[in-house]
């Protein structure tokens, strides 16, 4: 009988884990496709992608390597290996150095890639963790490897950096900003006038401020609905495990409370970000029609895990 309940709670855990879908799992084949010529502009500077890289479309979404859209935007970046994670972060002073000169020679490099040349992209599984916190990838989208570097859909990249990064179909071109270099760029203004990274959400309102996509409102959701459910999951399990080592009834008694305090945190946690969600897609006029399907899904494992604690003995 404690096997089965073992299991069912595990089941109902991995439920309550599930209102939204952590990332996509990557495809099941590699992939020939096309590389694409682009013009690539940082802070203002002209950089070329080092040799054997390039810059494609696959399913109507761009892609470039993480490392050098990283190190165009001045941020850290470490592979882990053994743990498959990709981190992303504000470089120590040091590694601004080296980035500088990595710039340097980015800026004085040769000519891009040609378009229409045939390479094959291998789709790859990796946590990607932007500044300490761990983002999913939309449903649909995955990483990919070439030459072992690693791809990622640019959107997703400009999303997770809060950086504006553009791509011009017209003029195959893809720009970004820092955040220091627009730091320094509105200096001379006080802060008002149309901030010359807009365009890429949806329009500008009449002060400046760009419009973010429904896509992108959600992708943000999304990132840290998926942190929520993996933090609650994390409490759940280790009360349950503490629960299940216990011998005296007192103690089981006030994991089991605490269990249930647990999911009230995270029904707290839940409601506000909800709240946050509701108040963004509000205030840019979309639809908040997905809101009562992330209350129904919640609700659902919530009910069937509490019910759980509270039949255990």
């Amino acid at each position: 009988m404690k096997n089965l309940r073992h299991y069912t709670l595990m089941l109902l855990i991995i439920a309550l884990c599930t209102v939204l879908p952590l990332t996509a799992g990557a495809a099941s084949s590699s992939v020939t496709i096309k590389t694409q010529a682009v013009n690539l502009k940082f802070d203002g500077q002209s950089l070329a992608l080092p040799d054997g890289q390039y810059a494609f479309i696959y399913q109507d979404r761009t892609y470039i390597p993480v490392r050098f859209i990283s190190y165009a935007l001045q941020k850290s970046v470490k592979w882990d290996q053994k743990t498959s994670k990709v981190t992303v972060s504000e470089p120590t002073a040091a590694e601004k150095e080296a980035l500088a000169k990595l710039l340097a020679g980015a800026a004085a490099g040769g000519a891009q890639p040609a378009a229409g040349k045939s390479i094959t992209i291998k789709p790859v599984q990796a946590t990607l963790v932007f500044d300490g916190q761990a983002k999913a990838l939309p449903t649909g989208q995955s990483l990919y490897s070439i030459n072992n570097s690693i791809y990622v859909p640019l959107r997703f990249m400009s999303e997770a950096v809060g950086t504006d990064i553009k791509w011009d179909q017209k003029t195959n071109s893809i720009t970004g900003e820092s955040a220091a270099y627009k730091a320094a760029q509105a200096g001379g203004n006080n802060g008002t006038g149309t901030n010359p990274g807009t365009g890429t959400g949806g329009g500008t309102d009449p002060v400046g401020e760009t419009k973010p996509s429904y896509e992108s409102i959600i992708s943000s959701a999304k990132s840290r609905l998926d942190a929520l459910q993996a933090s609650c999951y994390a409490s759940l399990y280790s009360q349950y495990m503490q629960y299940q080592a216990a011998t005296e009834q007192t103690v089981k008694d006030n994991l089991k409370v605490q269990g249930q305090q647990v999911m009230d945190k995270c029904q707290a946690d839940f409601d506000k970000e909800i709240a946050n969600i509701t108040a963004e897609l509000t205030k840019y006029g979309y639809s908040t029609d997905i809101i009562a399907e992330y209350k129904k899904e919640f609700e659902k494992g919530r009910t069937s895990v509490i019910d759980l604690f509270n039949s255990l003995k």
